[in-house]
This record gives structure tokens, sequence and C-alpha cells, in this order.
């Protein structure tokens, strides 16, 4: 597959409904991990009274609590909308979900994971590991909509992810060919 092809499916995989379809389930699992590894700590806090959390725990328990707990269901909603919206072939909804996404920075906004360790409940992993799943469907989909790509940038598996040549092929239009 030639190079200018393989970047011309890839943009119409990165815009189709399935992938951003995946992308809103990705990102409802990281919340709802989120929602469940918060809902475990305060479980525990209330089971061991003798708990003292240290300075950054109590701050994250405060921000969670007030902040992250709120905007989180609120991305819940507004992921359903999106999800809604790419099924009626608007993406609009999903690029502005991809780029809050992006825009949510977990250390710098506060959305610190510190009080997951506590609880050992393998969910900080998990959260972790689909953060990192979502954060790059959420710059892949942001990109494409967008047409930020720089020449092949898209090609670059380190930003996009594994590519598969072969599954692409079903982004050929009736009547396209590979060469």
């Amino acid at each position: 597959m030639n190079q200018t092809l393989k970047i011309t499916l890839l943009k119409r995989k990165f815009q189709s409904l399935e992938y951003i379809e995946e992308f809103i389930t990705n990102y409802q699992q990281f919340i709802q991990t989120g929602l469940d590894a918060f809902d475990a700590y305060k479980a525990y806090r209330q089971r061991h009274p003798e708990f003292k959390p240290n300075d950054v725990m109590a701050f994250e328990e405060s921000f969670w609590e007030n902040q992250v707990k709120p905007n989180f269901h609120g991305m819940l909603q507004r992921s359903t909308e999106a999800l809604s919206s790419a099924k009626k072939g608007k993406t609009t909804t999903a690029r502005s979900l991809a780029g809050s996404f992006r825009g949510l920075s977990r250390g710098f906004d506060g959305v610190g994971e510190t009080f997951m360790e506590v609880v050992q409940t393998g969910l900080e992993d998990k959260f972790l590991r689909q953060w990192k799943q979502t954060s790059r469907q959420a710059t892949v989909i942001e990109s494409t909509i967008n047409s930020w790509w720089e020449d092949d940038e898209i090609l670059d598996e380190e930003i996009t992810g594994p590519i598969d040549e072969s599954e692409l092929l079903k982004y050929l239009k009736a009547g396209e060919s590979m060469s």
C-alpha cells in the first residue's frame, strides 16, 4: 500500500463512526474507573477512620469530591450526546469531546490519582492505561477532524498506535483500488 493511500485511509478510519464509538467507549470507561476508584477510597476511609491522608491525598480527596466528580458526570453525559451526534453523521461533538479530553491534564488540574494507591484495587493501573489509550484516540480524532496532520505525521505509530494495513482496506470506497 502506498503512503498516499495509507494516509487517506487512516484519515477515513479516524473519522469513522466505528473509531469514534471506540473512543467514546474508552472515554466512558476511563471516567467510570476514576469514579469507582474514588468511591473505593471513600469506602476505605469510612472503614478505617484511623487513616490520616497526607497533604496530597487530602487535597485530591477534596478536589475529586468538589470538582472532578461533578465534571466527570458531566463528561459522561456529553459523551452520550457525542455518540448520538456521531450516529447522525455529525462529528463536531466528538471533536469537542476529544479536545476537552486532551485538555484534561491530570496532574496540572489536580486530577491526581495518589489516593488510588491506598485502596490497592488495581484501579490505578487500569485508570492510567485507559488514560493513555483514550488520550491517544482523542489526539488522533482531533488532529484528523481539524486537519492538523503535517505531511506524513499520521503514519507515526507512536502517535496513532499500531497501523494494520489489512484493516485499513475496509475504508476503501466503492470503485477505489489500492493502486
